[in-house]
């Protein structure tokens, strides 16, 4: 009896022992509170359990859905003769189709409705210009920008020392015509109410109406102003080396899914290091 009393008492000392020095083995100590669960997936930020994700969708599918307004050059534009889209932006939608290994359907979308279509899962993705700012990081993903510019007012060439600046726009007397929905209606609204505005439906309208004396002053981004005064000897694209605002072009999607966002990031930057955004510079802008 002694010598059992003896043996337990050593066996006690020793577990002991060993939980001062962190080590217990299961052959000492055994608990049924004691979970088994690896530490890790109590960890903050540990996914249990993976989640679908729009990237997995349209793998699966074997086709992207491309949002476009089809009506802002030299970004995206609905060819009414072939009625496929062209521009920078079809371009890039292409090869971002050939990189996840999926065709590419563009899906018709307006600046006004954009946004809702893109929430009500009409289209993966819009692209065609898209401006990054704040308002629209904060219902959907604004990816990082691919090209920079700013908000300048094309004009007749005949009136290229006359609209300079805010001031000289911000007047009853100039007639200025802005598309509905997007950036260049925001600018206006902003800076310059006190103007003559018309809002015209179809941007691409916009500048042979300035060209023809409609209108005084289109106020659009630089590298849509510099297509047409290029297009058009009647236009000339003001203040393009110093606009009026800065900002940069990117693509939306649907907020919320780290996955789709981390892919379209890692795509982009892809593009930039392989010189292929670079080169639909060269073929769309310059």
């Amino acid at each position: 009896m002694f010598n059992n009393w003896k043996k337990t008492l050593r066996a006690g000392v020793i577990s002991l022992s060993l939980l001062g020095t962190g080590y217990v083995s299961h052959d000492l100590i055994s608990s049924q509170n004691v979970s088994a669960e690896p530490a890790a997936n109590k960890a903050p930020g540990h996914l249990k359990k993976a989640e679908s994700s729009q990237l997995d969708e349209i793998i699966k599918r074997g086709y992207i859905r491309v949002g476009m307004t089809g009506d802002y050059k030299p970004f995206t534009y609905l060819n009414p003769e072939t009625n496929e889209y062209e521009g920078f932006d079809a371009d890039a939608a292409k090869e971002l189709g050939k990189d996840l290994g999926v065709e590419v359907k563009f899906v018709a979308t307006t600046w006004p409705t954009m946004m809702k279509d893109l929430q009500a899962d009409k289209f993966d993705i819009a692209v065609g210009g898209v401006t990054r700012n704040t308002a629209r990081q904060k219902s959907a993903y604004v990816s990082q920008g691919y090209l920079s510019f700013g908000k300048v007012p094309l004009i007749r060439k005949e009136d290229k020392d006359k609209y300079l600046t805010i001031e000289d726009i911000n007047k009853p007397s100039v007639r200025i015509g802005v598309n509905p929905g997007g950036t260049n209606q925001e600018f206006v609204r902003q800076y310059l109410n006190d103007a003559n505005i018309t809002v015209v439906e179809n941007n691409l309208d916009i500048p042979h109406l300035v060209a023809e004396g409609t209108y005084d002053v289109m106020i659009t981004d630089t590298v849509e102003a510099m297509l047409y005064a290029k297009a058009d000897s009647r236009l000339h694209a003001a203040q393009t080396d110093k606009p009026f605002t800065n900002s940069e072009k990117g693509y939306m999607i649907p907020r919320g899914d780290f996955i789709y966002a981390s892919y379209l990031e890692m795509w982009m930057d892809e593009m930039k290091h392989q010189g292929k955004f670079d080169a639909l510079y060269k073929k769309w802008v310059e």
